[in-house]
């Protein structure tokens, strides 16, 4: 790029005002926000790590433009840029829907997170001198990832499939969506190529190259090819159904699995249309392209759990077979692989049992049946979720393996000569959604997906964890290797509608302890022993019990069964500190905090608990009050041998559930408050379940507290259109109302913030707010990288639960006015 323009350039960075030696990036053209990343790029490299090196620019620019300048993996820029790119990028997707204030919050958070804190305390630092109204103390980083290269977003709706290939000589991703589109994406810029319009969903893709051109083909109601170099359409045809999912060979045939058929067609006879194999069976799950010497053929699976091979390309049928049965009916399949192996094609279809089974795909015999201890020949444990998601065979040192990831999370690892069971563990906190095995550094590594949100990579020998590959905020649903140049890298797709890309070279990152590997459900600071400690659960089997001060995962306390728990809470009297919870099998329990032994456990219930509060003791003891997913509330008394008493029976309706409670001590007697998926709030007395008053929402009421306001006492109620609602506890009438929120409200708290009597609030809009009841004036305002999904305040400590991470905030030492 010629001189002058780098002289233009660098004028115009000369006009931008400064504050020391820094530029009032917030003082700029709003050109300059959006296009100064792409100049830079076009003048040079050099000016680009100047440009990026400033954190106020990366505060205030347009996220989308300083992307689309960016190399997909930092550690090409090296030192402080790298470091800096590393924590813009690690919440990068969020960057892209907020206002420079948020962004600089989030900024200082994630550099926190990633053990930058001088970069953190320089981010919460606005020009002028003054900094943000609360700093971050410590924070979780479960869903921050140093292997993460770039973020590529565009699509509107779900993305269905993903392939991975190359295209005149350029490392491409090739993506199709729910919102009727295909894309390309340029894997070693970042950008995207193409955009490939569709009349319908695109429900499945893949790759080829035929003739040396790189061909796409697309479902959709039809399949459509594309040249994956210009993205121009090649061809399209109808088929009689809508397609679910495509395979393709080298040779240009095609099997289909639709909602009727499978289909067969061949690119290279283009006149010919889409034939039924109608001999296969209907609402075909799944399809694979075999072959097998110099025979082709293709297996398909229908929902009726058949299995069926047929000839490529005329579609003779081969055999039919139920290859495995649970009690009197087919255990139906929900996953299927093919390998080649020695010049055999081997098949292995999952089941909803849990159980695999590993065939010759040629001609239908079985050659192993790979159970697990929770599998028998007859039927399942009654609960059990062992549904095999996804299935990977792969090469080994003493072998070929076939390796299962199931709808509970497990990993299990056969070997395919024996059939015998090698390895089981639980790799993810929700089901594993794909397994592809690849090569680093002459390695073989296992990549598993899950609904958990995060991607992990194993030793594929040894099964030990490598990294685990966070930074998606919703289930990954495809993972794909691929080498970029000579760096090994996976790209992935999410529920979030993004496709990011991976280094895997890697070793997994130091986290602090405590890491959540589900959405944190329900958090609350307590004092125990004399420290303050904060107590969280997130629908896996434990509760945890970190230090407030340092973050310090310090104790656990785990369901007997392994079952999830969903609600805690915590009572402290002169002796003793109490834990009690309850979860997904609608059973409650109660520790004393020095024994990891629940003291007492009711029996499962008829409905999962999904809220829960411990009151202090009354005549008859200790009270645990549990909100159901039935719409039921219910009060246990540990110690005396009774089940839990309903004080409010079930409601009818699939959103009857109770979603909040709250209790307190009122003239009255003790009042408990719930919140309704159903958009209801009711006030009721615990001792005898009268009912004071009840309330309707448009839309479902997720967090309710109890507090007062000018010594009076009052109700407040967040719901999912964003507003904040208090009423006197007395009578039910409205004292005022606290918009702002422009998502649910899913937390509510009151407390005191420095002198004022306050109201703290979280919303799944990624901010928590902070207000003063006597009037509704917002006081403060955090923003976080993610949804809220529960606060507490006490003694001046602000702790928060987002995502799957919680982090603690301390106001600072010199606080601006509200507005920032």
């Amino acid at each position: 790029m010629s001189r002058d323009e780098e002289a233009v350039f660098r004028r115009l960075l000369s006009s931008l005002p400064r504050s020391g030696a820094g530029r009032r990036w917030d003082l700029a053209d709003p050109y300059l926000r959006r296009h100064a990343a792409e100049h830079a790029a076009r003048v040079g490299s050099d000016l680009l790590g100047e440009l990026l090196s400033d954190g106020e620019y990366l505060v205030n620019a347009d996220p989308r433009s300083v992307t689309s300048a960016l190399s997909p993996f930092r550690d090409v820029y090296g030192g402080f840029i790298q470091q800096l790119l590393d924590v813009y990028c690690a919440s990068v997707s969020w960057h892209q829907r907020v206002d420079a204030r948020a962004r600089r919050q989030i900024l200082a958070l994630d550099a926190l997170r990633l053990g930058h804190g001088d970069l953190a305390a320089s981010m919460e630092r606005l020009p002028g001198g003054r900094v943000l109204p609360w700093h971050c103390v410590w924070s979780s980083a479960t869903n921050v990832s140093q292997s993460a290269g770039a973020t590529l977003t565009g699509h509107a709706e779900a993305i269905t499939a993903l392939t991975v290939t190359e295209a005149v000589g350029d490392l491409v991703a090739a993506t199709g969506s729910k919102d009727r589109t295909a894309r390309i994406w340029d894997l070693t810029t970042g950008r995207t190529r193409h955009v490939l319009l569709h009349g319908s969903p695109v429900t499945s893709l893949a790759s080829t190259l035929l003739d040396g051109r790189p061909i796409l083909v697309t479902g959709s109601d039809r399949i459509t090819r594309w040249d994956l170099s210009t993205g121009h359409p090649l061809g399209s045809v109808s088929v009689g159904s809508p397609v679910r999912q495509l395979a393709l060979d080298d040779s240009g045939l095609i099997a289909m699995a639709t909602e009727t058929f499978p289909y067969v067609a061949d690119l290279r006879a283009e006149s010919e249309p889409p034939r039924p194999v109608r001999a296969a069976g209907q609402r075909v799950r799944f399809v694979a392209v075999c072959r097998e010497g110099s025979s082709r053929f293709a297996l398909a699976v229908t929902e009726g759990s058949y299995v069926s091979a047929f000839a490529l390309p005329g579609g003779e049928l081969r055999y039919r077979n139920v290859l495995r049965r649970s009690g009197d009916t087919a255990d139906r399949i929900t996953a299927l692989a093919t390998q080649d192996i020695n010049g055999q094609c081997v098949a292995i279809i999952g089941h909803e049992s849990g159980a695999c089974t590993a065939f010759h795909a040629h001609s239908g015999l079985l050659v192993h049946s790979l159970l697990h201890p929770a599998v028998t020949e007859g039927r399942r444990p009654r609960g059990a979720r062992n549904e095999v998601d996804s299935i990977e065979i792969h090469p080994s040192t003493h072998g070929w393996r076939a390796v299962a990831g199931h709808r509970d999370g497990m990993l299990r690892t056969w070997d395919l000569g024996s059939g015998g069971l090698l390895r089981e563990e639980r790799a993810h906190a929700g089901s594993v959604t794909d397994l592809v095995t690849t090569t680093v550094n002459g390695h073989r590594v296992l990549l598993t997906a899950s609904e958990d949100d995060t991607v992990r990579s194993w030793d594929a020998e040894t099964g030990e964890l490598r990294d685990v590959l966070a930074g998606h905020t919703s289930g990954v649903t495809r993972v794909a290797p691929a080498l970029s140049g000579t760096r090994p890298v996976a790209v992935t797709v999410s529920k979030d509608r993004t496709v990011r890309t991976w280094d895997l070279r890697n070793r997994r990152p130091a986290r602090l302890p405590g890491e959540h590997p589900n959405w944190v459900r329900t958090l609350g600071l307590h004092h125990i022993d004399g420290r303050l400690y904060a107590v969280t659960s997130c629908r896996d089997a434990s509760i945890r019990v970190l230090d407030a001060d340092t973050g310090e995962n310090v104790r656990e306390f785990t369901d007997p069964d392994g079952q999830p728990l969903q609600a805690a809470d915590v009572l402290t009297d002169s002796r003793f500190t109490w834990i009690a919870a309850g979860g997904e099998q609608g059973r409650l329990h109660l520790w004393e905090y020095g024994t990891p032994e629940p003291r007492e456990s009711t029996g499962p219930g008829p409905s999962a608990v999904t809220a829960l509060a411990i009151l202090a003791r009354d005549r008859l003891g200790f009270q645990v009050v549990a909100g159901r997913n039935d719409g039921a509330l219910a009060v246990w008394y540990p110690g005396t041998g009774e089940e839990p008493r309903l004080l409010a029976p079930p409601r009818r309706g699939r959103d009857a559930g109770v979603s909040a409670l709250a209790v307190a001590a009122t003239a009255r007697g003790t009042v408990l408050l719930s919140g309704g998926y159903d958009g209801t709030c009711r006030t009721l007395l615990l001792r005898d379940g009268r009912q004071l008053h009840s309330h309707r929402y448009g839309t479902p009421v997720k967090a309710v507290a109890i507090g007062s306001v000018a010594d009076e006492p009052v109700t407040a109620a967040g719901d999912d259109s964003g507003r904040i609602t208090l009423r006197r506890l007395d009578n039910g009438t409205v004292l005022r109302t606290l918009p702002g929120h422009t998502g649910p409200v899913r937390s509510l708290a009151f407390s005191r913030v420095g002198h004022v009597d306050a109201l703290v609030s979280g919303s799944s809009d990624g901010t928590v707010r902070i207000w003063e009841t006597s009037t509704g004036t917002p006081l403060h305002r955090i923003d976080l990288p993610d949804y809220v999904q529960t606060v507490a305040h006490a003694d001046g400590v602000l702790a928060i639960g987002y995502g799957r991470e919680v982090s603690v905030f301390a106001p600072s030492n010199q606080p601006t006015p509200p507005e920032h």
